[in-house]
């Protein structure tokens, strides 16, 4: 009997985001037509703020991915596959013109049906040798799929060893940026994956579809009475897939879906509050795909992750998925 060989570690050797440097308060929102319920709810649920951008998604997507690559000093020819993960359909095409306002996409001609985001970047980033493809359908948990995607190509095929996945999202003008008990901002984030990256190796990734919840006759109440007990599941079956238990994770990289989401769900766990790092959502607010990959540079850069640390980094979207992945540091 031939043992086969251990599958080669994938880690993410760099992460990156944008941000708009717009930042609209609760009341700025709801004065500007922004909100469609009251901001008392939202400021019961840890919001503030939201970042609403002027740039469309693909430069942001372009902002992103570029201080990745500058910061871990990658020559934009090494990169053999952009994996692009959009959270919004509007986000998987680049119209020629902006939409017209309250608009999610205005398209002009059949051709632009074929402008992505994806050939975009490689071209402006001159990523000469990069293969790109598209990854949507699964909202705010894209990048995760593109993420895992991504760690199966290194794994299986050798001739590749750096892989580029990004998310961008941006609301159309005049959208209201309240959905579900949540606050929505645009920006978007870029992770480098390498084979055998020194830190942030990837343990686990688990992801659950209940597409048959959802679609013009789910109710706002049967969504989030199905989220928590699948929620529960899927990190425990995530963990499990890891060989770990919840008192093994060091931190815990959270969507920004609600901080009293939050507390519920680590209620249902019975793990710490003092485990999550919470700060940026207030500071930040629901960036659909990009909040766990900001989250995670933020904690990094602010000194709170020790070599060694498991991360559980966890995440919603509509469609209905649930994803969750564990890192360890």
């Amino acid at each position: 009997m031939v043992t086969p060989a251990p599958s080669p570690a994938v880690g993410i050797a760099g992460a990156a985001y944008y941000l708009p440097p717009v930042a609209k308060d609760l009341r700025t929102l709801a004065k500007e037509g922004l909100l469609t319920g009251d901001v008392a709810p939202l400021e019961t649920f840890g919001f503030a703020r939201a970042r609403v951008a002027q740039e469309s998604h693909v430069e942001m997507a372009i902002h992103a991915s570029r201080a990745v690559l500058e910061e871990t000093d990658t020559d934009p020819a090494d990169v053999q596959l952009v994996l692009y993960a959009g959270a919004l359909a509007s986000s998987s095409v680049a119209p020629c013109a902006p939409p017209p306002r309250g608009s999610l996409l205005h398209l002009g001609s059949v051709p632009e049906l074929f402008r992505y985001p994806a050939s975009i970047l490689q071209q402006e980033l001159d990523l000469t040798s990069a293969v790109v493809t598209g990854v949507n359908q699964q909202a705010c948990a894209s990048i995760f799929s593109a993420i895992q995607l991504g760690r199966m190509t290194l794994a299986s095929d050798p001739d590749v060893h750096t892989v580029l996945c990004v998310a961008s999202d941006r609301l159309p003008d005049g959208a209201p940026r309240d959905i579900i008990f949540n606050l929505v901002s645009d920006g978007a984030c870029a992770v480098l994956l390498r084979r055998d990256a020194p830190r942030n190796r990837i343990l686990a990734v688990h992801q659950v579809t209940k597409g048959m919840m959802y679609g013009e006759v789910a109710l706002d109440a049967e969504v989030i009475a199905a989220y928590f007990p699948t929620a529960v599941t899927v990190i425990q079956d995530t963990l499990q897939k890891a060989q770990l238990t919840m008192d093994d994770i060091a931190w815990i990289i959270p969507h920004n879906v609600s901080l009293r989401s939050w507390e519920i769900l680590l209620g249902m766990l019975k793990a710490p509050v003092a485990k999550l790092f919470s700060g940026n959502i207030a500071r930040v607010g629901h960036t659909m795909a990009a909040d766990n990959i900001i989250n995670l540079r933020d904690a990094d850069d602010a000194g709170l992750l020790k070599p060694g640390d498991r991360l559980l980094l966890f995440t919603f979207g509509f469609g209905l998925n649930w994803s969750c992945m564990i890192l360890e540091h």
